[in-house]
C-alpha cells in the first residue's frame, strides 16, 4: 500500500510540473493581438515590366466593444499594393507597408490578372504551395483587366467584398454558365485548366452603397494550355460543364414552333467510356437533363421540345469538344479515362497526340417535366 501511495504522490507533483511549464511557457510566447494582425480574405496578382504588383484585401474588424465583426458603417476592408521581382517578395513588402503581420489561413480567393498567362504555373503560386495557411482549396479566378480593380471593391454590406465574388462564383458555376477552379486542381490538372473570368463594369452611378450585381459581371471562362489562354463563352461553359460531368444546373433556349422557349436544366448527370476499335481511342458520352420550359406544353410539344433540345446540346457538345480537341486542348478530364484504362498508351504519348487520336460520340437524353 506504501509503494502505490508514493507511485501516486509522485505521478501527482509531475502533473503539477508539467502545467507549470506549460503556463510559464505560453506566458512568453509571442501573441498577436486581432489588432495587429492583417487578415486577408483575397490577392489580386498582376504582372509588371519588373515582376508583379499584388493587391490584398485585409479585412477591417470594428473596434473593441462592438456587437458585429464587421464595421458595416464604412467599407470592410482595406487594399495594400505593393510590387517585387517575384510574388513573394511584392506580398512582404506589402506586409512591411501596413504595419501588420499578415494571416492567409482565411485566404478565400486569388485573382490573376490579364497577362499572366504566360507564367509558368510553379513561378505563379510558388508563394501558395511553399506556405503552410494557404488552403489547396483556395478559389482561383482571372480578371478581365487588371486584378487591383477587382481588390479594390468596397462594399458597405455586412460581408467583405472577397465574400461576394466568392458567392458570384460560386452561384455562376452552379448554374453552369462558368467552371469553378481551385488552387489543387489548377496545379495538378494534366490538361489544359479552366477557371472564371470576372470584369469590373462602371460603378460611377451615383449609389452610396453599391452591391456587386452593379460591379463586377462574368465575362466567360479561360482556358489555360502550354502558355496560351482562350476565353469561352456562358454557352460552351454548359457544354463544357456537361462534358465534364460538373454540370448542376442550367438554361437553354430551343426555338419551338417560332417560338423561343427557356428550359430550366437539372438533374445532370454524365457517362462515358472509352475504347480501341480499328487502331483509333473511340470516346463515347451519355448525358441525360431535365429540362422545365417556361410555359405549359401539351404532350406533342414536349416530345417535340424534348428532341429538339437533345440535338441542339449533342451539336453545341460535340462542336466544343473538336474545337478543344483540334488544339491539343482537354478540359474534360479525358487523359485521365485514358491513362485509367490504357495507361501505357498515356505514357507513350502526350496530350495533343492523344487527344488527335480520339474520335467522339455524344448522346444526350432531355427529358421535359
Amino acid at each position: 500500500m506504501k509503494k502505490i501511495s508514493m507511485t501516486s504522490d509522485r505521478f501527482f507533483y509531475l502533473l503539477i510540473a508539467a502545467v507549470m511549464c506549460c503556463i510559464l511557457l505560453s506566458s512568453h510566447g509571442r501573441s498577436i493581438s486581432i489588432d495587429r494582425r492583417g487578415i486577408v480574405h483575397a490577392i489580386g496578382i498582376d504582372r509588371t515590366a519588373k515582376g508583379y504588383r499584388v493587391s490584398l484585401q485585409i479585412f477591417q474588424p470594428a473596434g473593441m466593444g462592438s456587437d458585429t465583426a464587421v464595421d458595416v458603417t464604412g467599407a470592410n476592408i482595406a487594399v495594400a499594393v505593393s510590387e517585387g521581382r517575384t510574388i513573394s517578395e511584392a506580398i512582404a513588402a506589402a506586409g512591411s507597408k501596413t504595419g501588420k503581420e499578415l494571416f492567409f489561413g482565411h485566404l478565400q480567393l486569388i485573382c490573376l490578372g490579364k497577362g499572366l498567362n504566360g507564367v509558368e504555373h510553379d513561378e505563379l503560386f510558388a508563394f501558395a504551395t511553399g506556405s503552410t495557411h494557404i488552403s489547396p482549396s483556395t478559389e482561383l479566378c482571372m480578371s478581365e483587366g487588371k486584378a487591383e480593380k477587382l481588390m479594390e471593391l468596397k462594399l458597405t454590406e455586412e460581408e467583405t467584398s472577397a465574400e461576394a465574388l466568392y458567392s458570384l462564383l460560386k452561384t455562376s458555376a452552379e448554374y453552369s454558365r462558368t467552371i469553378r477552379c481551385d488552387l489543387k486542381s489548377f496545379l495538378s490538372d494534366e490538361g489544359c485548366a479552366v477557371m472564371p473570368v470576372l470584369a469590373v463594369t462602371d460603378t460611377d452611378s451615383g449609389d452610396e452603397q453599391p452591391s456587386l450585381s452593379k460591379s463586377v459581371r462574368l465575362a466567360g471562362t479561360a482556358v489555360f494550355s502550354k502558355g496560351d489562354m482562350t476565353v469561352i463563352n456562358e454557352d460552351k461553359a454548359l457544354c463544357a460543364a456537361l462534358l465534364s460531368g460538373k454540370a448542376e444546373k442550367g438554361t437553354i433556349v430551343t426555338e419551338l414552333d417560332g417560338i423561343d422557349i427557356t428550359s430550366e436544366l437539372d438533374s445532370c448527370k454524365r457517362r462515358r467510356n472509352i475504347s480501341i476499335e480499328s487502331g483509333r481511342l473511340i470516346l463515347r458520352t451519355y448525358i441525360t437533363v431535365s429540362a422545365r420550359p417556361d410555359r405549359e406544353l401539351d404532350p406533342e410539344q414536349s416530345r417535340r421540345l424534348s428532341t429538339a433540345a437533345a440535338h441542339e446540346l449533342e451539336r453545341n457538345c460535340f462542336g466544343l469538344q473538336e474545337e478543344m480537341f483540334s488544339r491539343g486542348d482537354d478540359i474534360f478530364g479525358t487523359v485521365q479515362l485514358i491513362r485509367q484504362r490504357f495507361p501505357g498508351i498515356r505514357l507513350r504519348y502526350d496530350v495533343r497526340e492523344l487527344t488527335a487520336a480520339v474520335d467522339i460520340y455524344v448522346n444526350v437524353s432531355v427529358k421535359v417535366v
